[in-house]
């Protein structure tokens, strides 16, 4: 029997890039079904992972700069610089990333993105660009893109002019805005931000009561946030005249997409979205038999502009089988990818201890993509 599989996994975060995991799926895959076609299509949704993706669909390539991270130490981060030559991708986790800090420096009131924008300054200067991706997932941060802001020569002033430190914590005592020093590429360049929530800036669903606790905030650390996002929405409005408080999105990476959409104007577009079009999705999916994806962990999240919920409705409008891989499977989960016409799939076969799984987890995902694809065999044959 012959026939094309689509491998398009997302990151397993921590244990395996796309790219790595598409590579697994597609081993798999080969083993089980030794006269199939196998398209390798690593997917991000706007998330880690992104740089590669993006460069590795358009056979661009990664640079490095040494940057500020998020708790004012130095890094060397990357960024991709797209084959056309004028699109730069830059993840806001490469600079001030969660992952980057143990837990007991995950404190939200005063870690900053400024690093992020010194690497979209350092790829400016290489070699000015016309279009820069933003990648908003997995920040270690909270302060509405204020350190980014103040990167690229906005000055955020107290009440007596001076600049403001670091960290979310300080915008509660933020009283002007001063653009007249800020860099061209703010005007000159699109700025797309590639988002994979629709929280707003502010409110119950917003930046600090939703993604704080994750980065370290305490109850009462949330509460500061808030008034200080509050804080920021309201001279941002004042200094720019864009009410940014509750567009959906504004709160993705907590509330990057605020400061830059006042100041700047940027667009929003669903990650998934950017990197479907780079990769050619669409028509890597014609004529396939079978779709595998994966990722780290299956819940409602996954079908909140996440891969596996995007790709079951592409695969259900073709009526084209989705089977997703996950270290993780919520009962949750499972019921949302049954309903979206999907198949959930373990990672591992049984009990095993979860630094055990995710250093074995290319091992894991091949064996369980030739259980999946044996499973599909048998019901096609």
């Amino acid at each position: 029997m012959d026939g094309v599989v689509v491998a398009a996994p997302n990151t397993f975060k921590g244990s395996m890039t796309a790219a790595q995991a598409a590579r697994a799926i597609a081993r798999g895959v080969r083993r089980a079904w030794p006269g199939a076609e196998v398209r390798e299509v690593p997917m991000s949704d706007g998330g880690e992972g992104m740089v590669e993706t993006l460069v590795a669909a358009t056979g661009g390539r990664i640079e490095t700069a040494r940057v500020t991270d998020a708790r004012g130490g130095v890094i060397e981060a990357p960024y991709g610089r797209l084959a056309d030559g004028t699109t730069v991708v830059v993840e806001l986790s490469a600079a001030a990333g969660l992952v980057q800090l143990p837990s007991e420096r995950r404190e939200p009131l005063v870690t900053t993105t400024r690093g992020v924008g010194e690497l979209v300054l350092s790829a400016w200067r290489e070699h000015p660009f016309r279009t820069l991706i933003l990648s908003l997932g997995g920040s270690a941060t909270v302060e509405g893109g204020a350190g980014l802001l103040q990167a690229l020569g906005i000055r955020l002033l107290d009440a007596s002019g001076q600049e403001l430190p670091p960290g979310g914590g300080a915008l509660a005592r933020l009283a002007a805005i001063d653009s007249s020093g800020a860099h061209p590429l703010l005007s000159a360049a699109r700025i797309e931000l590639a988002v994979d929530v629709m929280n707003p800036l502010l409110g119950p669903r917003g930046a600090a009561p939703v993604y704080a606790p994750q980065k370290g905030a305490s109850p009462e650390d949330v509460r500061t946030l808030e008034r200080s996002l509050e804080r920021f929405a309201d001279v941002l409005e004042a200094a720019t005249g864009r009410r940014v408080r509750d567009v959906p999105g504004t709160g993705a990476a907590g509330g990057v997409p605020a400061g830059l959409l006042a100041i700047a104007g940027v667009h929003m577009v669903p990650g998934f979205d950017l990197v479907a079009q780079a990769v050619g999705l669409d028509a890597r999916l014609e004529g396939a038999a079978l779709v595998i994806t994966g990722e780290g962990q299956l819940d409602r999240q996954s079908f909140e502009g996440k891969v596996i919920g995007r790709l079951a409705e592409r695969c259900r409008s073709r009526a084209v089988p989705l089977v997703a891989i996950a270290g993780t499977l919520t009962e949750e989960g499972e019921e949302l990818l049954k309903q979206a016409g999907g198949i959930a799939q373990s990672l591992v076969p049984g009990p095993m201890a979860l630094e055990a799984a995710m250093r074995e987890g290319e091992s894991l995902l091949e064996r369980a993509t030739m259980r999946s694809v044996g499973c599909f065999c048998m019901r096609e044959s």
